[in-house]
């Protein structure tokens, strides 16, 4: 049995930390952010009609644009492609069949979208306010029509004291799962903040190579490179550990 952290959004920590449970772990619940709609930025009158291609990068992305997406590009010979498994899980649910490029990130995206016998010449990206923009960078460089929608932000509530102190600062190794870079940032502020040495004492799950660079300049001594940002790849990432 792992003793895992699972730092996931509100909405999500309760899902995981239950599949963790099954699995015979102690699932140590420690949400460090949140997820806000953003209702009011959802322009969904200026979608092009010639859209050829939409790209939802998350499953806060499906939940928070779909409806309205979905209603204003009604084309049926659309390339729907969605960023990790359980975004295409949460397309799914919908009706809608999405392509899954294997690697769960924007280059994965990118690669995929260059695999295609006719790229596509409109594109509508889903996504959430800040976070890496490289799929914006390329698609411009290529050009592409690139239509962004960002439909929820991540807000960073507050952790108190004594439930991230019995979180982190134990003696005995934990696992300690992050979804992405600025999560990582978050936890490792919280910890210099209240004086913890988690960074030296436990291992980071993380979804990408990049995010395990970023846990390594910021300190962290041990870290897990998972297959993506998804449930199945921790669970799998943790079985492994074991």
């Amino acid at each position: 049995m792992k003793r895992v952290v699972v730092t996931r959004s509100e909405e999500d920590v309760d899902r995981l930390a239950e599949r963790l449970t099954s699995d015979g772990h102690l699932a140590v619940k420690l949400p460090l952010l949140a997820i806000e709609p953003l209702q009011s930025s959802l322009d969904i009158d200026k979608l092009p009609r010639t859209t050829t291609a939409i790209i939802y990068t998350s499953v806060n992305a499906v939940r928070h644009g779909f409806e309205a997406i979905s209603q204003a590009t009604p084309n049926e010979r659309l390339v729907t492609i969605a960023v990790g498994a359980k975004t295409r899980d949460a397309l799914g649910e919908k009706g809608v069949r999405a392509e899954s490029p294997a690697r769960e990130d924007s280059e994965g995206i990118l690669a995929f979208l260059a695999s295609l016998d006719q790229s596509p010449t409109h594109v509508v990206l889903v996504k959430g306010q800040g976070g890496r923009d490289l799929i914006e960078t390329r698609l411009a460089r290529l050009g592409v029509h690139l239509t962004i929608i960002e439909c929820y932000r991540r807000i960073w509530p507050d952790v108190p004291e004594a439930n991230f102190l019995s979180a982190v600062s134990i003696e005995s190794p934990s696992i300690i799962h992050v979804a992405s870079g600025e999560t990582l940032t978050r936890l490792t502020d919280l910890c210099w903040a209240h004086g913890v040495d988690a960074l030296n004492t436990h291992t980071l799950v993380v979804p990408s190579q990049r995010v395990a660079d970023q846990a390594r300049e910021l300190g962290w001594q041990s870290r897990i490179v998972a297959d993506g940002a998804g449930d199945e790849a921790l669970l799998k990432a943790v079985a492994d550990l074991s």
